[in-house]
């Protein structure tokens, strides 16, 4: 086993768990706090592309006072509506030819999901191929191989490192970097912006970090 298989496992699964709840729902101010306190930043598990422009984003956002209600009202207009999104956060509005919610994209990525005992918590009520599940599911199975390593189940921890890479390649990376851009593109806030840019960083880093 390469030695630093189990850190680069921690990694992904410690920057990929971070980034869905950033993306699943608006921080509470207290969450605000925590995200933008230098010394955590300081720690940020996934470093590339423009990791560095997302911590700065983020400090910039608490040196201009952005409260938790600022940053909700630029999470509605970006993700939830009512006026047209400007970062839809599904995969089948950006990648089915109809541009439209449960298309073929969403039902391949609920058959990954069952095949490891794992389903959307609001099934056929809200797309399984929201970017913030798809995330906790890349962290899920980096926690899996993480722990099929420490008990010495190598073969299972390949099963699961591949199982994670491939789901990467064939329902994140096709369409999650772009929607990045739309974020920090449209976000009207500095806290979102630098959730976009170290997300862009996070999908640069993890290309790297497993073996293909």
């Amino acid at each position: 086993m390469d030695p630093s298989l189990p850190g680069r496992l921690d990694a992904l699964a410690a920057g990929w768990t971070a980034l869905s709840r950033l993306l699943l729902s608006p921080p509470s101010d207290d969450t605000l706090a925590q995200v933008r306190n230098p010394a955590l930043l300081d720690q940020w598990p996934l470093s590339g592309g423009t990791t560095d422009r997302g911590k700065a984003l983020l400090l910039q956002s608490a040196e201009a006072g952005e409260d938790a209600g600022a940053v909700e009202r630029d999470f509605a207009r970006l993700f939830v509506g009512p006026a047209k999104l400007t970062a839809p956060p599904w995969e089948s509005v950006h990648r089915s030819r109809e541009r439209l919610l449960f298309e073929a994209e969403t039902f391949q990525v609920r058959e990954w999901y069952a095949r490891y005992g794992l389903e959307a918590p609001r099934l056929n009520r809200e797309p399984d191929d929201h970017i913030a599940l798809e995330l906790e599911f890349l962290a899920t199975l980096a926690e899996r191989a993480l722990t099929a390593l420490e008990e010495d189940r190598e073969e299972d921890a390949q099963e699961l490192v591949a199982a994670h890479q491939a789901f990467l390649a064939e329902h994140v990376l096709p369409w999650a970097p772009g929607l990045m851009d739309q974020i920090r593109d449209n976000a009207e806030t500095f806290f979102l912006r630098g959730v976009a840019e170290l997300g862009s960083g996070a999908l640069t880093a993890a290309e790297f970090l497993l073996p293909r």
